[in-house]
């Protein structure tokens, strides 16, 4: 009788039990070893490409804010030119049209700056490049302006972004603060950056990434400045609490990657995101990056499950056998085909990055390089493989010495494998060039030991014409291309040191065209822009290649030529004659319309020496400028040399200019009164004469400050005070029965009478005095009546209406029309004492005083004959017809006090 097998299993079966178990053990340890390995080696590939990628948004982000610093400099350099002195004079200086069309041109082509803004001390908006005279705008209380107002040492400032009601649009400033000569606050300039299009790059990345993909650019106190996607309730605000601004504040390093696990407040779940954040090298500003694990772990979620569904299997089957056995083989080869497709997937994603990347080994052999080599280049990854000194043939020829360099700096950087990024040219298939940016990262083995290098390549060609076309701006002139003041400085600057080397001379010329302004007056701005391009152009055609020529603004040049000689009175001979063929040529005529050669302009030209021991920049400049005024003051359209004479000169003007300031706010003028007397030798009124009586100079003659006046502009203030004291004057004579028939004469400057509220000025001051209108004669010069002919007679139509007179003044000395004379609503003719002078004795001034008697009565227009001295005059001039006089004669000017006891 056999024995029943025994139930308890046996040592072998144990055995094989225990061994299955320990199996399983091993299985799912594995498995669960290899799912982590393989989220973590997805997670670390993720952080390199998001590393890249925020490195090369900062890169983007900086060439934007770079273009936006270079319009802050040309501005702030254009403020400084005008030399403010008080809030006033800041005001008036840079609220013209000029200065709004220079901003416009200086964000003109830049979509990225949205306006460039002018504010004054208060926080008014005097100037902006939208549009001008700016809207009534108050911006006191912006951050930037408080930021400004409260520290006085604060650098350049980033604002927060604010948004445009009008069209929703979201724009952050950049504003500096700008102080006159003595350190007073006068206000700011700000160039605004559109934040749309900021952000385009950050638009293309979160498509290219995936939903769910944010990147921002923040200020350094986490203010956020733009964002994509866009979302307007966190524009603009502050935000410390998130993960990533805590990953911003507390990481040192410039490009941090960080996993953050934050909460969806939607689900209540937590969302594991990677954070990249990357600071701008120059700039306090930090682009971060975030993405999702929804994107960055898709791949691995795929590949775990895999990896768990072939731990499953290997589970069954150690337990069912053989045909488990067989089962979990083709299911690894699943695994393993999943596996493939997801390098596959990560190379896809990498070759569909904007770079081109290859892989080199330590010994220089290539392990991998992007499909994207192709589009990048023309050549196929197959024939770099087959010629590896491919990737240095295309580099441009000008270019390959650096390149050489750089690769001898990795050949001896073997521990690190990786330098500084290389910007250089390369030559497509196609023969075209291309600018870009190479940059090597080393790659490292499990010990830390090197394996080879990674090498990317971008293309920069876009940046470089960016970088120029910047160049363009901050360094020529738009309107001639010539370069401009700022570049006319530096290459001074080189000269002068080549001069101290070389022990040779240069010389320093400055001009500009006379009577521009009644060009762009009569013609129009666009015929002014066209003569200073042929200016422009004749002048460099006219000098060596070697020399400089610079447009420093307006109808302003300069010109720099060097190599004149070791010998002084032999190099101011050559510069001589330099000036003396520029000359020449500019006076030459231009054909403005695109028709015959019919405008005539001519330059005045001021110029200095320099050598080695040359006194410095400013003051060479000085010095041609000085020159220069001298050569306007001997009449313009000449040439001349600067000399200490020549500065005495100016220096006396400077101080004069400087005394007549103080007489105009201190009220130290007086008017002196000159009789107006009829054919019987009765009083008919006077002429108001102006005098400044200074406390240290004594008695100023009007020919002394009267042209400084004109030039500064402080003529229209002097004349004003004029118009309101002779006014007065006028009223007071109104109360007294012996002095109420007598008339004022009251001579109006160019300036003044150009004045657009000049009319109204007249009234105010008539009202304000009570004078008759019907005894007030102004006194015009031929120069006033026949520039804007047209709006001279509508101005004083007005004025006529009102019952004011008008005297032609000087007539006879310049170029008068007789077709204006008809136009023009004139009562009266005043004859140049020139005429009166000698017109007993000569005969040529007896016959214009005659022919001027003769038509003014054709005309039916009164006739005053001034600077009347002598008995024989009046008598000459009584029997041609003239019968009214003022001169020596009949009384000298005298103040009113002493006018009126002569006249009782």
């Amino acid at each position: 009788m056999r024995n029943p097998a025994p139930r308890r299993p046996t040592g072998t079966r144990r055995i094989i039990r225990w061994f299955g178990l320990a199996l399983i053990v091993v299985i799912v340890a594995g498995a669960a070893l290899a799912i982590t390995a393989l989220r973590n080696k997805e997670i670390e590939d993720w952080r390199r490409n998001l590393k890249s990628i925020s490195g090369m948004l900062a890169d983007n982000t900086s060439q934007t804010m770079f273009s936006a610093f270079l319009v802050l400099d040309a501005i702030t350099e254009r403020v400084q030119q005008a030399g403010i002195m008080d809030q006033a004079q800041f005001r008036a200086e840079l609220a013209s049209p000029a200065v709004h069309q220079m901003l416009q041109e200086k964000v003109r082509g830049l979509p990225q700056l949205e306006v460039a803004t002018l504010v004054a001390a208060n926080g008014d908006n005097i100037n902006f490049s939208r549009s001008h005279p700016p809207p009534p705008m108050n911006l006191a209380e912006r951050d930037y302006f408080k930021a400004h107002q409260a520290n006085t040492k604060l650098g350049d400032f980033i604002s927060t972004a604010v948004r445009n009601k009008a069209n929703g649009k979201w724009t952050f400033f950049i504003s500096r603060r700008l102080n006159n000569a003595q350190g007073q606050f006068m206000g700011l300039v700000l160039v605004g950056l559109s934040v749309e299009a900021l952000t385009q790059a950050y638009d293309r990345q979160v498509n290219n990434l995936g939903e769910g993909t944010s990147i921002t650019l923040y200020r350094d106190d986490l203010t956020a400045l733009a964002r994509a996607p866009r979302l307007d309730e966190v524009i603009g605000r502050v935000n410390a609490t998130g993960s990533t601004h805590n990953n911003i504040a507390q990481q040192k390093a410039d490009d941090a990657v960080v996993l953050v696990n934050t909460p969806r407040f939607s689900t209540g779940q937590n969302v594991l995101r990677l954070s990249a954040v990357h600071k701008l090298d120059r700039y306090p500003l930090t682009v971060a990056l975030v993405v999702p694990d929804s994107i960055f772990l898709a791949a691995w979620q795929r590949n775990a499950v895999l990896i768990a569904g072939t731990g499953l299997l290997s589970v069954a089957f150690v337990l069912a056998g053989l045909t488990v056995i067989a089962r979990s083989t083709r299911q690894r080869e699943l695994s393993e085909h999943e596996l493939r497709e997801s390098e596959t997937m990560f190379q896809t994603m990498v070759d569909g990055a904007a770079a081109w990347e290859y892989w080199l080994w330590v010994d220089g052999s290539q392990h991998y390089m992007t499909p994207s080599a192709l589009q990048f280049t023309g050549y196929s990854v197959a024939e770099f493989e087959r010629d590896p000194g491919l990737r240095s043939t295309i580099v441009h020829p000008d270019d390959r010495p650096l390149w050489d360099a750089y690769l001898a700096q990795l050949s001896a950087d073997r521990d690190h494998l990786s330098g500084e990024p290389l910007d250089l040219r390369i030559v497509l298939k196609s023969g075209a060039l291309r600018w870009v940016d190479h940059s090597c990262r080393p790659v490292f083995g499990p010990a830390g030991e090197p394996l080879g290098r990674r090498a990317t390549v971008r293309d920069i060609t876009d940046r470089k014409a960016a970088e120029q076309e910047i160049r363009q701006l901050a360094y020529f002139d738009v309107l001639t291309g010539l370069p401009n003041r700022r570049l006319f400085l530096d290459r001074l600057g080189q000269a002068l040191s080549a001069t101290q080397r070389d022990r040779d001379f240069g010389a320093v010329m400055m001009l500009d065209l006379d009577h521009f302004k009644r060009l762009n007056d009569t013609r129009g701005h666009d015929v002014g822009d066209r003569l200073l391009v042929e200016v422009g152009r004749r002048l460099a055609a006219t000098v060596r290649d070697r020399d400089t020529v610079s447009r420093l603004g307006g109808d302003e040049f300069a010109v720099l030529i060097a190599g004149l000689g070791s010998v002084e009175p032999h190099a101011a001979r050559n510069a001589e004659r330099v000036a003396e063929k520029i000359h020449t040529a500019l006076n030459l005529p231009y054909a403005l319309d695109g028709g015959e050669a019919d405008h005539r302009s001519s330059p005045s030209i001021g110029m200095t020496l320099f050598s080695g021991h040359a006194p410095g920049l400013d003051v060479l400049m000085k010095q041609a400028d000085v020159a220069l005024y001298q050569a306007k003051d001997a009449g313009r359209n000449a040439i001349r040399f600067f000399n200490p004479t020549m500065q005495a000169t100016i220096d006396q003007r400077i101080a004069l200019e400087g005394a007549l300031r103080v007489a105009l706010a201190q009220r130290q003028f007086q008017l002196f009164y000159q009789p107006q007397v009829n054919a019987a030798g009765e009083r008919t009124g006077a002429e108001a004469l102006i005098r400044w009586i200074d406390p240290v100079r004594g008695m100023v003659a009007p020919i002394q400050f009267i042209p400084l006046a004109e030039e500064t502009g402080l003529i229209v203030e002097i004349g004003q005070w004029v118009m309101d004291t002779a006014c007065a004057q006028l009223g007071r004579w109104a109360d007294d029965d012996q002095t109420r028939a007598l008339q004022m004469s009251v001579n109006v400057s160019a300036r003044q009478f150009h004045q657009p509220d000049f009319v109204e000025r007249v009234k105010a001051s008539l009202a304000s005095s009570g004078a008759n209108p019907k005894k007030l004669m102004l006194e015009l010069t031929e120069s006033i009546v026949l520039d804007r002919v047209g709006d001279v007679i509508a101005r004083m139509q007005q004025l006529h209406a009102l019952g004011v007179m008008f005297s032609l003044d000087d007539f006879g000395t310049g170029y008068s029309s007789l077709s204006y004379l008809k136009q023009l609503p004139l009562d009266e003719i005043k004859i140049d004492r020139s005429f009166v002078r000698d017109l007993v004795d000569d005969s040529n001034d007896a016959a214009i005083v005659q022919a001027i008697l003769a038509m003014s009565r054709s005309l039916g227009l009164r006739v005053i004959a001034e600077g009347v001295e002598t008995e024989a005059q009046r008598v000459f001039l009584r029997r041609n017809g003239c019968t009214a006089y003022q001169g020596y004669l009949f009384g000298r000017p005298e103040p009113i006090e002493a006018w009126n006891l002569v006249a009782a």
